[in-house]
């Protein structure tokens, strides 16, 4: 019998029923078939919340698509002559009346801005016509890099010249931080003051560890940071002189020493040094730069009107000297970091945006010794001079050479050197490191820069043949795609959940040291962290680069020792 829930079904006998009723047998037939679905454990932990999807979205992802510009900055300061006729009839031409009146055949000036840009507008005639493909691939070449690992056996040097003569200290990197010493005093102290070849990334209470042990001391802590002169406070310290008489500590003597941040637990807080090494990620058609049309950078453009009776082929033209140009970059491939490491063994937190010159004109790069197969060089901050090329510049040294493969051709009875492309996967050498294993932190104490000479064969700038002149750039800039926290998180591994796989043990504290990664849009109270653009499961950080081209002799280390007044007026 069915009551009004049609789903309950009660069954009774007959007799039950009413009197006299006869029992019968009765078959229900139940079907088994279920009625209800089982809900998917995915449908059941799926986010609906648009904002919290694109925020999971946001972290998980880790392919980026880097975009920017490049503002050349570039003073064209290096003339020379040449009577290679198609490189003569190009020139930017000095005293060019003179040069008709005296009949010669050595045209004098500069080459023109056309050299030095990103996009070139024209080729050369009778030498290289321009391919409007490859516009922007005949002077500069731009690729993705990333810090792969590390270089420890770098030869280097450090060269200071005083009225009394030069001192010269060669060291490899892992020596730490190379300097000259003057005796000095502030108010009253004795102080030993150390002028460095690089950053030093030294704070007060710091301690250094010498090379070598002086008056049986190696660690001494320092007292103060900069001298009388203004902005010197990165590259200058100074420690108290309590009477030290070994010579390593009189003037211009040089060394090296490492810093210790905590003399107490000596082992882990000393800091090791090393060059960085650049793994490449694209190739050089991956790179796609365009002109900007209505922006420049703020210097003017100089040119010169070349009358036709002033030329060597009686041409009148316009030459240029210095231009203006910026120019935008992307990449059409999307930058994978997964399974990348940096140069640490840590998740990759920056890629870097690599300008390489190509030169492919052949004004430059010309390797000079036979066994160099790169016409260009490396340096470092602890390689320049004010008034003179350092001789680490030397076209013999065989360590300031990196592993960019130099090429040639043959045209009009000249040989003409230029630079490769890169290839995924080949190396370049980068800055100078300092990596504190207790402190979690990697700090950059010297960008490399490359130096392009130009070639002597075909353009004579009157410079010494060991020591050409030539202009330096910085090849690589940092892109950050991830932030390390500004503290140092710790704990027990077994007691701890999610340590990092790349955090330090320290036996000192037994315990473990990292820092945690910031998530994406995530910003602390110091500015610290990313919020780059997310659309299409990509990451869009944009970098704005001020590529500066500059000649040899320029001192980055030297400081200017007047403090000027502050400006008082009636409103004081």
């Amino acid at each position: 019998m069915t009551n009004k829930k049609s789903s309950e079904i009660r069954i009774v006998r007959g007799e039950d029923r009413f009197a006299g009723a006869s029992n019968t047998d009765i078959q229900v037939n139940v079907d088994l078939q279920s009625q209800k679905k089982n809900i998917i454990e995915g449908d059941r932990s799926v986010i609906v919340n648009l904002e919290e999807r694109f925020d999971v979205e946001r972290q998980r992802s880790t392919k980026f698509r880097i975009a920017g510009k490049i503002v050349n900055i570039f003073n064209n300061t290096i003339s020379g002559a040449t009577n290679y006729v198609p490189f003569r009839d190009s020139l930017y031409y000095l005293d060019a009346f003179n040069t008709i009146t005296n009949g010669s055949t050595l045209w004098k000036g500069y080459p023109q801005y056309d050299e030095f840009t990103f996009y070139r507008t024209r080729g050369i005639e009778g030498h290289v016509e321009l391919v409007n493909k490859s516009a922007s691939t005949y002077n500069w070449t731009t690729y993705v890099t990333y810090p792969k690992s590390k270089k420890t056996d770098q030869y280097l040097k450090h060269s200071v010249i005083f009225d009394s003569g030069t001192s010269v200290n060669n060291f490899v990197v892992t020596e730490g931080v190379p300097y000259y010493i003057l005796n000095t005093q502030n108010s009253g102290k004795n102080l030993i003051t150390f002028y460095c070849g690089f950053k030093h990334n030294l704070k007060l209470g710091d301690w250094i560890k010498t090379k070598n042990e002086i008056d049986g001391k190696r660690y001494f802590e320092v007292y103060s940071l900069g001298d009388d002169s203004f902005g010197n406070d990165d590259t200058v310290f100074s420690i108290f002189n309590y009477g030290f008489e070994d010579t390593l500590f009189g003037n211009y003597a040089t060394g090296n020493f490492k810093r210790v941040s905590d003399i107490n637990n000596i082992d882990e807080t000393t800091s090791e040094y090393y060059v960085r090494v650049h793994g490449v990620l694209t190739n050089v058609t991956n790179s796609d730069l365009t002109k900007l049309g209505f922006e420049r950078n703020p210097f003017r453009v100089e040119k010169q009107l070349e009358y036709s009776g002033l030329t060597p082929n009686n041409q009148q033209r316009t030459s240029i000297k210095d231009g203006t140009t910026t120019v935008g970059f992307s990449f059409d491939e999307d930058i994978n970091i997964s399974g990348l490491k940096d140069n640490l063994d840590r998740p990759l937190t920056e890629l870097f945006v690599t300008v390489l010159n190509k030169g492919y004109m052949g004004w430059f790069n010309n390797p000079y010794v036979p066994n160099n197969t790169t016409g260009i060089q490396v340096g470092w901050d602890l390689n320049f001079k004010d008034n003179e090329i350092d001789d680490w510049w030397s076209i013999n040294n065989v360590f300031n050479r990196d592993s960019i493969e130099n090429l040639y051709y043959d045209l009009n009875g000249e040989r003409f050197y230029y630079n490769a492309n890169l290839s995924k996967g080949d190396e370049l050498m980068g800055g100078v490191c300092e990596f504190n294993h207790y402190e979690q932190i990697e700090t950059v104490l010297s960008e490399i820069n490359h130096k392009i000479s130009y070639n002597p064969q075909i353009f004579d700038n009157n410079s010494e043949n060991i020591l050409p002149e030539g202009y330096t750039y910085r090849p690589h800039y940092s892109v950050p795609i991830r932030v390390y926290s500004d503290y140092i998180e710790t704990g027990d591994r077994d007691t701890v959940d999610l340590v990092p796989d790349y955090s330090f043990f320290s036996k000192n504290d037994n315990q473990w040291r990292w820092r945690d990664l910031y998530p994406y849009g995530y910003i602390d109270t110091d500015g610290n962290g990313l919020n780059n653009p997310f659309i299409n499961g990509c990451h869009y950080p944009f970098k704005e680069i001020i590529f500066l081209l500059t000649p040899m002799k320029r001192n980055i280390n030297l400081y200017n020792n007047i403090i000027f007044s502050p400006i008082t007026d009636d409103c004081e």
